[in-house]
């Protein structure tokens, strides 16, 4: 089993389709009109809420839309006297007066830095026709490295200048097709690479993204991957005929778990965009908490649509279209997650792994330091943290196997760290106030014989240190290969609790349902099966000069398909799409419970949070 390689792109500007790249780039910022409204705001260093009249720039004032400012957590509004925004948030324009829980009401979103009202500095754009900007902006446009996906899945990745490609960069046509060279202005110009989508590639020269250069290679003779079969090399119908594979990016904005698409060499990869995803996938981690919660993995699918055209407009007669399917995989790789366990009794010294992989865990280890509350960089994102902190020393635990998950208790680990873990179980401790809690979580902490982590103890009303190591195991696929694997990971380790006269509880948010896609044929991939088709429905008309099959494809686990679009037409003649690599993400649902009990009777709420 192949894994998922994550592709560092930096992809896409205005891409027509396959036959050339448009002008067109980031949304005019010199166009448009300054655009009010009033705002609560929550400031976080004062931990109080205004209202303020905020002014942001729109592109679309035709439009008539509505915008909602949301600073990111922790970053301070940056209001200008005229109200125009600055720094991190999240930009929304939405139909005007509509629900702002209602996501089919919105019209693109913009996640990043802003300056005076506009996107500057890092930022990404998603825009309701399912284009996508993303990289470096200078006032209202990618100026810089980034990338622009055009509505109908084409990508652009390079250099930008005012928003337009400019400098060098890659092309991948939706076809499969690859251009590697300069722009200037949007267009292909000077020097460059192309590969089409069977594979054939050729040096060449371009004028005003016009092919200037040549002679070039029969795009006949590109059959071995993404063309026509060699036999029909002298013609019929699949000769003028194109065949795209790409990811429905309107629809899939929508679903719970949002699939991109990217053109690579060797074939078109499907794989979810979340990064948590790909890291399980991978095994890249840090192992998190709750990854795989809230999502209806039985209504979870990749939303993929097969468009197939003449290149001059001429209609052709279709007989048939249909997957052929090279290869269906199950993905047998552990995903991991972490559950840590509090309230009941101060003491917990304990924690699980859940596996919602469809394979088990082997010969697990753990090595691991106590260290204190986890430091991050000026950017505060998680996980990015700063330079090394001070540990104890490094601790080992076998584990051995398990399947759906297993109880890690670390109280031996504490105690050859030196602290004494009855004491632990014992103590009880109080406090009359809130206000007070620092000097009782000072004294509660000079009374504990800790050793060697009695400088990483923290937290507020909990007191808590956190084992940062290792997790060592290693899993089989079917094919009875043994893969070893690492993964980071890092959980809090509950010590005492520090009982106030009130108890306060979070609860969160949970996950929406998938997107109507009332045109979509399913398509249920079977698993550990090779060298079989699916036929695709045809609608209608048959004499057509384009066609679009919406696919809404699912598997009954996580798993990996290779596969080409064939279609076949009343001259016997046939087209085959680039090969697309589907990495499909289902995890299996843990049933887990944990056994780690407290072997004291319960004295603190359940949820001490």
């Amino acid at each position: 089993m192949k894994p998922l390689v994550l592709i560092g792109l930096l992809a896409s500007v205005a891409i027509a389709a396959t036959s050339g790249i448009s002008s067109a780039g980031t949304p005019d910022a010199g166009t448009g009109a300054w655009a009010e409204r009033v705002e609560v705001i929550y400031l976080s260093q004062s931990r109080s809420v205004e209202r303020h009249r905020v002014r942001v720039w729109d592109t679309h004032p035709e439009m008539k839309l509505d915008f909602t400012w949301e600073p990111a957590a922790g970053a301070e509004p940056g209001i200008a006297a005229d109200g125009a925004i600055s720094g991190k948030g999240k930009l929304v324009w939405r139909v005007k007066g509509s629900a702002s829980y209602d996501p089919k009401t919105i019209y693109s979103v913009y996640s990043g830095e802003m300056r005076n009202g506009r996107p500057n500095g890092k930022g990404r754009l998603e825009v309701r026709t399912g284009e996508v900007f993303d990289g470096d902006w200078v006032d209202g446009r990618l100026d810089g490295m980034g990338f622009h996906i055009d509505a109908a899945g084409n990508r652009y990745e390079g250099a930008f200048s005012a928003g337009l490609p400019n400098g060098e960069g890659r092309y991948l046509a939706r076809n499969g097709e690859v251009f590697e060279g300069n722009f200037v202005d949007g267009l292909r110009q000077g020097k460059g690479r192309m590969r089409l989508a069977g594979g054939t590639a050729y040096e060449s020269e371009w004028d005003h993204d016009k092919d200037v250069g040549g002679p070039h290679p029969d795009a006949l003779a590109d059959a071995t991957v993404g063309g026509l079969l060699k036999a029909q090399s002298g013609g019929g119908a699949a000769d003028k005929v194109d065949i795209g594979v790409v990811v429905d990016q309107r629809v899939t904005q929508e679903a719970q778990v949002p699939y991109q698409h990217v053109v690579r060499d060797e074939d078109i990869a499907i794989y979810p965009q979340y990064e948590n995803m790909n890291a399980a996938w991978n095994g890249t981690g840090p192992i998190d908490f709750d990854s795989f919660d809230g999502v209806d993995w039985n209504d979870a699918p990749a939303y993929v649509q097969a468009d197939i055209g003449t290149s001059d407009g001429s209609r052709v007669k279709f007989k048939g279209l249909q997957l052929d399917v090279q290869t269906s995989q199950a993905y047998r790789k552990p995903m991991l997650s972490l559950e840590g366990h509090f309230g009941c009794v101060g003491f917990r010294p304990d924690f699980s792994f859940k596996n919602s992989g469809w394979g088990d865990v082997k010969d697990a280890s753990i090595s691991i330091q106590f260290t204190g509350e986890e430091s991050y960089n000026d950017a505060g994102a998680a996980g990015q943290a700063a330079a090394e902190q001070p540990a104890s020393r490094t601790l080992t635990k076998q584990l051995g196997d398990f399947d759906n998950g297993t109880d890690v208790d670390l109280e031996d680990l504490l105690q050859q760290a030196g602290v004494d873990t009855q004491q632990l179980a014992d103590a009880r401790f109080s406090c009359e106030s809130r206000e007070q809690l620092d000097a009782c979580k000072s004294q509660a902490i000079g009374s504990l014989k800790l050793g060697e982590i009695s400088g990483f103890v923290f937290g507020d009303q909990t007191l808590t240190t956190r084992a940062k190591g290792t997790l060592n195991y290693s899993w089989s696929d079917d094919a009875g290969e043994t893969y070893q694997q690492s993964e980071p990971f890092s959980v809090n380790i509950s010590l005492a609790y520090i009982a106030l006269p009130q108890e306060l509880a979070e609860a969160g948010d949970a996950f929406g349902g998938s997107p109507e896609a009332p045109d979509y044929q399913d398509v249920d991939l079977p698993i550990n099966k090779d060298n079989y088709t699916i036929d695709l429905r045809l609608r209608g008309n048959k004499n057509l000069a384009n066609y679009t099959a919406y696919l809404k494809m699912h598997a009954k686990m996580s798993s990996f398909h290779q596969f080409q679009v064939v279609a076949t037409f009343a001259d016997g003649s046939e087209r085959r799409s680039k090969t697309v690599s589907l990495f499909y993400f289902h995890p299996k649902p843990s049933n887990f419970v944990s056994k780690a009990k407290p072997a004291t009777a319960c004295y603190i709420p359940e949820n001490p949070y």
